[in-house]
């Protein structure tokens, strides 16, 4: 594994993601705290919730890229597609198995791994379960040292009840940065045991084997439109207020009565300047 350098982290967080100050400082204070002393008591285990476009899988990328040269491409990170690559729950006997053979094989040529599953929610009931040994205290297990690896849940659940509760702050007059992790970590993590899915009365939370439960805040009409600007460099494209306006306009926001979140978060802002692009073209 790459040696961390926890100023690229942290700066790398705090000037490409955006609205997300609960994650910035969960996420580099949880990888600094288990990278910094050689062997930890176990494997990391960040569990990350919210709406669709939040920037879970962006925040994984830094990661990655921040830990290894070739980022998401290297060979010790990897990367389950829940949903494609476990669909029926017919077959979770053999899931089983694949899932950990998957862990296990990876774990055999390298101590240190990132393991990302996407989409966790959409796993059959029960086979997450599987990969408990390998997220515990154990020293080793059939001669291998898992506490080095650091996995990474992604998931859509809890995402609604987010917004629900970022919004009352806001309709009460509060900031959204004075929000705290400890507000909405315990939602969390009910909403995760009792929702039927990926993580559903699942061991893992109930032997308190996930390290964090790390909300993304639903974003705002200014953080898409950062976004806007961040894709329209990477185009190099022309920069100005009145486009970004324009893409900004064309998102959709929730809820209704007050329309402050982007109901795909910055998703779908590269297509959307595309489109438009492609339109002030014609």
């Amino acid at each position: 594994m790459g040696r961390l350098q926890d100023q690229d982290l942290d700066h790398r967080l705090r000037t490409q993601l955006y609205g997300q100050h609960i994650v910035v400082d969960t996420v580099v204070r949880s990888i600094h705290g288990h990278l910094k002393y050689g062997t930890p008591e176990k494997a990391l285990v960040l569990s990350f919730h919210g709406l669709t476009g939040c920037g879970k899988n962006y925040v994984s990328r830094i990661i990655a890229e921040v830990l290894y040269p070739s980022g998401m491409n290297s060979i010790h990170v990897n990367l389950i597609h829940a949903p494609s690559t476990f669909p029926h729950e017919r077959q979770i006997p053999m899931y089983m198995d694949q899932l950990r053979d998957w862990i296990r094989g990876n774990a055999t040529k390298c101590e240190r791994n990132v393991f990302v599953l996407d989409e966790i929610e959409k796993m059959p009931p029960g086979l997450i379960g599987i990969i408990k040994p390998f997220l515990d205290h154990y020293q080793h297990i059939e001669g291998i040292d898992y506490r080095k690896n650091i996995f990474i849940f992604l998931s859509n659940t809890g995402g609604r009840e987010i917004t629900e509760y970022v919004l009352q702050q806001w309709r009460k007059g509060r900031s959204r940065e004075d929000i705290k992790l400890v507000e909405l970590e315990d939602i969390l993590t009910r909403i995760a045991f009792n929702k039927e899915g990926g993580l559903w009365h699942t061991e893992l939370i109930d032997h308190n084997l996930i390290s964090a439960f790390i909300p993304f805040l639903p974003l705002e009409r200014k953080h898409v439109m950062m976004c806007i600007e961040d894709d329209l460099h990477n185009k190099h494209l022309p920069v100005t207020k009145d486009f970004i306006k324009t893409v900004a306009d064309h998102m959709k926001y929730i809820p209704e009565d007050v329309k402050l979140y982007s109901a795909t978060g910055c998703k779908r802002v590269s297509e959307k300047v595309n489109l438009l692009t492609e339109h002030d073209e014609l």
